[in-house]
């Protein structure tokens, strides 16, 4: 590798200053540890500016979190609601009611609390190694912006609670696994909130093991949680561990894509590749962003001012093109690029989305079907939301926002009713294998269909109970819905493993060329005196073996489900294990481009 080249590739990583630790007398006698830095970096959470860079920024342990004012405004609005539902005595999913399977046994009001705190001492069932104490700052920080979005219904007191423990670096010990991704992560959720209530275990800044929760608190000055009606669940339902892994997954990609072009550069060199499949008018004929980013990176590489020592042999090789793992890396890296992106601008959307259940909206609101002049007589506010034509008037939130626009839906799509429209399929040739009697599924379907809308007009009231529930109190309103499912950042982070893992597949062929004296023109294995020296044959070997197991982590997590909680909870993301796998599968891809032999390896020999 010439010089010239290194200097492009290296650069030195910015250093990380320890944070302070001093120590004062508390007014109880207890000594009271505080880990804050004389100067540290303040982040303000207001629940839909974080970034997958900001989380991993808040990894470090050197930032202090708190709440913008608008934040604040919308958690204090959002439990005004709750209290209101309570004054009222209504019946609330969550807030007075038992989960999932007893969502319809009745929980007295002196029990409110207790119900939550049993919540999570239940819930706090999960195994394996635990999170590192980065992992574990992102999943507190992103929680703690999943309920500044306003729609948990948290009290203020208990996110002063949460913030005040992140910046003590006061850490619950949360395991690994025990999450199906839906409904949220409940069970690392539910191990970070004990932690807080003061059970179980914590770490604590500069500390080797982790001690009781309780002990931690009291020694850096901190009150452990007390939780109101809702909060127990307002802690633990969301996909905030899939998302903060995923994070890291995304911010650890970039760096393995971007190592790849390198060695990329540097392979071809060393065999003597052409430049001309990275020529610009090629990846101008067909556009693709990642590819053209790729080519052009990887020619900034191989063709600047000043270029390596091998740069002149390329002119006179006499290669027309190269092998596949050369001449098409633009093509195969660009798309993980773009596999990269892609995940990351989801993930950017989940980072600050409300995934709780049920949630909570302020503001007045009257929820019927379209035409209505009032709500039916006798629902108490009460309406479905299953019908398509359904509205929510009086909200501010009336029609669906995306972060990502989507193409529009043709008019003839949009308010279609008829079959034959939403079902193209059903008027396409008559000798599909799979249909038997396209006409007679037809006429099925419309039968169906006639008796649903029978159904809606005859029985009001049932179909008002069957269908979601809207609680209206006079400051808002609560809705069930699914926001917790992971399916999202579930199936974003299997494609992204299987992205990366193409990384690690071009990049091992490449590293058999090179090694290989049948193709690269080069001493066996790189290596002086072979037989005598080895080189980097097992180098080699590493890399082949890493490559497979990727290649079986990529299985997709996400297409697996399991019915849990006695069939109430009956689809489930597994995207904890994608999250989990996806880095398993990046690190592994790393390692495939990163080798530091023991001892030092005899030269080439060769200029």
């Amino acid at each position: 590798m010439s010089l010239s080249l290194m200097k492009r590739v290296l650069s030195p990583s910015s250093a990380v200053m320890p944070n302070a630790v001093t120590a004062t007398r508390g007014g109880d006698g207890v000594a009271v540890v505080s880990n804050r830095a004389p100067e540290r970096t303040i982040c303000v959470l207001d629940g839909h500016s974080l970034t997958c860079e900001k989380l991993m920024e808040l990894s470090k342990g050197n930032v202090e979190l708190t709440l913008s004012p608008a934040a604040w405004d919308k958690v204090n609005r959002g439990r005004h609601v709750i209290d209101q539902i309570l004054d009222k005595k209504e019946v609330a999913y969550g807030i007075n009611t038992g989960f999932g399977m007893f969502s319809d046994v009745i929980v007295a009001p002196d029990q409110l609390s207790q119900l939550q705190v049993n919540l999570i001492r239940s819930h706090a069932a999960g195994v394996g190694p635990p999170l590192s104490r980065e992992r574990t700052r992102m999943l507190l920080a992103l929680r703690v912006n999943v309920i500044a979005c306003g729609h948990s219904g948290a009290r203020p007191e208990t996110v002063e609670k949460m913030l005040a423990a992140f910046n003590e670096d006061c850490l619950s010990v949360v395991p690994c696994q025990g999450t199906v991704g839906a409904s949220g992560d409940l069970a690392p959720l539910a191990h970070l909130c004990l932690g807080l209530l003061g059970e179980g275990l914590m770490w604590e800044p500069q500390s080797t093991d982790p001690k009781p929760a309780g002990e931690v608190l009291r020694r850096h000055g901190l009150e452990p949680l007390e939780l109101g009606p809702k909060e127990g669940l307002a802690l633990i339902n969301g996909t905030q561990l899939i998302s903060s892994l995923g994070c890291e997954a995304v911010m650890r990609s970039i760096n393995v894509a971007r190592c790849a072009d390198v060695t990329c550069a540097i392979t071809l060199e060393a065999l003597m590749g052409t430049h001309n499949a990275f020529h610009p008018k090629i990846h101008a004929a067909r556009p693709h962003c990642g590819q053209n980013l790729v080519a052009s990176r990887i020619r900034g590489l191989l063709e600047p001012e000043k270029p390596s020592d091998l740069f002149d042999s390329h002119r006179y090789s006499g290669k027309v093109q190269d092998a596949y793992t050369l001449r098409c890396v633009p093509q195969v890296h660009g798309v993980v690029f773009e596999t990269i992106e892609f995940v990351k601008r989801l993930l950017d959307v989940e980072l600050n989305s409300a995934t709780d259940n049920p949630m909570i909206f302020t503001g007045g609101a009257d929820f019927y079907p379209t035409g209505s002049a009032k709500a039916p007589a006798g629902t108490r506010g009460r309406g479905h939301s299953g019908d398509a034509s359904s509205t929510l008037k009086g909200s501010a939130a009336t029609t669906p926002v995306c972060a990502t626009p989507l193409s529009p839906i043709p008019p003839s799509e949009e308010n279609s009713t008829s079959f034959d429209d939403s079902f193209p399929l059903l008027d396409g040739p008559d000798d599909a294998s799979d249909i038997s009697d396209l006409n007679d599924a037809r006429k099925e379907i419309q039968k169906m269909r006639a008796l649903l809308k029978n159904f809606k007009q005859e029985n009001t009231a049932l179909n008002t109970h069957l269908m979601e529930t809207l609680l209206l109190g006079t400051s808002g309103f609560i809705i069930s819905g699914g926001n917790f499912h992971g399916e999202y950042p579930a199936k974003a982070l299997d494609y992204l493993a299987i992205g990366i893992q193409e990384l690690a597949n071009i990049s091992e062929r490449r590293m058999e060329r090179l090694v290989n004296p049948a193709l690269s023109n080069l001493p066996a294995f790189l290596v002086q005196n072979g037989g005598l020296n080895s080189g980097f044959m097992i180098a080699h070997c590493t890399a082949a073996a890493l490559t497979s197991e990727n290649k079986v982590l990529c299985h997709p997590s996400s297409v697996d489900t399991l019915s849990t909680s006695a069939a109430k909870e009956d689809h489930v993301s597994m995207g904890g294990y994608s999250a989990r796998k996806c880095l398993e599968v990046i690190s592994e891809c790393r390692s495939c481009h990163r080798y530091r032999a023991h001892g030092r390896l005899p030269s080439l020999g060769v200029s």
